[in-house]
């Protein structure tokens, strides 16, 4: 929901509750002032009944549906105040029952006590509760909708300079190499936003390219000394006074020299993929892909007694660099090949859905999802850096893929899911 619009429904939301309030207030200040008049109208209409009786008008000239005027002989000291209530009358047009205004007071006449009994009619609670609705709801409805129009207008022109930071924001590329600029808005608060962006994308191009240099000078500088100490071992096995006993050792010098050299491949290589170098704009047949890597394969499991079996869909496109979607399938095959028991199986399936991958094996020691971890690996002891998993599955965030391990009945299944 876009910014402008969630500002609205709030300013709307805050609107009706204000109206509501309003509008019980206004209800009560109505009444109150409807009640009042009506008692300043009877107190003067019983004055002037007073002045014709002192004048000696007969009380029944005097007397109406509204007016009583009765002579008493006897009052209390309560009886000479204004008593004002509500109650119920026939209305003089409606004839029906209808809310009347009554004063109840007793005066001093000539010597004499009379007592006055008045009504007036009172507006209907509910005409002024539905007098009181309809206009708070017409303002509301004029408030919503001008509100509305007017925040759709505005926000095209006053929320021009932060659209335009997004649009820039979103082309930004750290491999582009180039700083991002912003043009000045007249906004306080958009210029504030757009100066801390320019500081952090500053930051983090530097950081990048720092990163990326260690990185790769690091890889390159660390496979020239494994070379020499390479040569070196080589050449003390074909030294003749090289003891039988010396043998295992130099071998093991060269497994190690052999892993540390695999290492600094693989974590180059998820540096790159993590630094997104492998994003260019293409489509693979990852069919045909699927079917190389297959048959590349087949004679290396044949040498361990595997048989390697493939059922894979023609024409099976995705949007994925084919550097990346070659070491992804390869490292699925790895993975089947070196955790399968003596004469085992492969079988690589592939539709539009999915590439699934099973092999028989041992349990994990490790649950299965931890497998994608960086060095983490359930033959603590065994050849593998540990890492083949980890690339498969940074390969599969940075393409939108989701990989699944599953391991049931001595089964191991890789499951990639192909986005719909």
């Amino acid at each position: 929901m876009r910014l402008i619009t969630k500002a609205t429904l709030l300013y709307l939301i805050i609107t009706s509750l204000v109206f509501s309030i309003a509008g019980v207030v206004t209800y009560k200040t109505v009444m109150q002032s409807v009640a009042r008049e009506t008692d300043y109208s009877l107190r003067n209409n019983k004055d002037i009944l007073k002045v014709a009786i002192q004048e000696g008008k007969p009380l029944f000239a005097l007397q109406n549906e509204k007016t009583q005027i009765v002579k008493v002989t006897t009052i209390q000291a309560k009886d000479t105040l204004n008593a004002f209530s509500d109650t119920l009358a026939i209305h003089p047009y409606f004839k029906r029952l209808e809310p009347h205004r009554k004063l109840t007071i007793t005066e001093r006449i000539n010597g004499e006590y009379y007592r006055f009994t008045m009504i007036d009619v009172f507006f209907e609670t509910d005409d002024v509760s539905s007098g009181v609705t309809s206009v708070m709801t017409r303002l509301f409805f004029g408030l919503g909708l001008s509100l509305l129009v007017c925040s759709f207008l505005i926000s095209s022109w006053l929320f021009q300079p932060f659209q335009k930071s997004l649009q820039k924001i979103k082309a930004f590329n750290l491999k582009n190499n180039e700083a991002i600029t912003f043009s000045k808005t007249t906004t306080k608060e958009f210029n504030q936003l757009n100066g801390f962006i320019t500081q952090m994308t500053d930051k983090a191009r530097l950081d990048y390219i720092s990163l990326k240099e260690f990185s790769e000078n690091a890889a390159h500088e660390m496979q020239t000394p494994i070379a020499v100490a390479k040569g070196k071992l080589e050449l003390l096995l074909e030294s003749p006074n090289l003891q039988e006993a010396q043998l295992p050792l130099i071998q093991s010098a060269q497994i190690a020299l052999s892993k540390l050299s695999r290492m600094g491949q693989s974590l180059s290589l998820l540096t790159k993929i993590e630094n997104n170098e492998f994003t260019a704009k293409e489509t693979t047949d990852f069919s045909k892909l699927v079917d190389q890597a297959v048959f590349t394969f087949k004679d290396i499991a044949e040498l361990k007694n595997l048989t390697l079996e493939s059922n894979v869909e023609a024409n099976i496109i995705l949007p994925i660099n084919a550097a990346i979607a070659d070491i992804l399938v390869s490292n699925l095959l790895k993975n089947a090949i070196r955790y399968n028991v003596p004469d085992g199986w492969i079988k690589v399936k592939l539709d539009k859905k999915q590439l699934i991958v099973k092999n028989p094996g041992h349990p994990p020691k490790i649950p299965t999802n931890q497998l994608f971890e960086r060095f983490r690996k359930s033959n603590q002891s065994g050849q593998s850096l540990g890492l083949g998993l980890a690339i498969v599955k940074k390969i599969c965030e940075v393409n939108h893929l989701k990989v699944d391990y599953v391991f049931k009945e001595g089964i191991h299944c890789l499951i990639v899911k192909f986005p719909v």
